[in-house]
């Protein structure tokens, strides 16, 4: 079965009437913090590559000294330099099944590499509602507390208008 087709069967497959657009976002969170191994790490493949882009994609804007910094570290160390995420929180449990994960991980999939601004749109939902970050936590040089919040919004927004059968209500 070719990807296009699985892909289709796999959105139509779930039933988007059980949680809006944030609801879902958040699920898939708490789903990827589902498994956890004995050390802590995720056990879960998705969300390991997940963690590994995550990490790439942040030595990738950095300098070449600090890149160069990071390698030099970790040829001379044991330590494990992906990032690490916080617990998801208490009140959010895990209701979605792994196909049901996997359709929302594909909500993301599909929309990213069209444009930059719309990849760091979905980069700021996937540090909030995937990793659960803070507004202040999601603050970089780059980008404040405000343009967080903006790129969140943004990104929801073309999230719904793209995937319109998912419920989506604006704060």
């Amino acid at each position: 079965m070719n990807a296009a087709v699985k892909q289709k069967h796999i959105l139509q497959a779930v039933d988007w009437s059980r949680f809006d657009l944030e609801g879902w976002l958040y699920q898939f969170g708490a789903w990827k913090d589902s498994v956890k191994g004995t050390c802590g790490k995720s056990l879960n493949p998705i969300a390991v590559a997940m963690d590994q882009a995550v990490s790439k994609r942040k030595k990738l804007k950095m300098g070449v000294k600090k890149k160069r910094q990071i390698i030099a570290d970790a040829m001379c160390s044991d330590l494990d330099f992906l990032p690490t995420k916080k617990q998801t929180p208490k009140d959010i449990v895990c209701q979605i099944s792994d196909d049901e994960a996997r359709a929302v991980q594909r909500l993301i999939l599909d929309m990213q590499g069209r444009s930059d601004i719309l990849d760091d749109w979905l980069n700021a939902i996937i540090e909030r509602y995937f990793y659960f970050n803070s507004w202040s936590e999601m603050r970089t040089p780059y980008r404040t507390e405000h343009d967080a919040k903006q790129d969140v919004k943004c990104g929801l927004a073309a999230l719904h208008v793209r995937y319109g059968f998912i419920r989506y209500e604006k704060n």
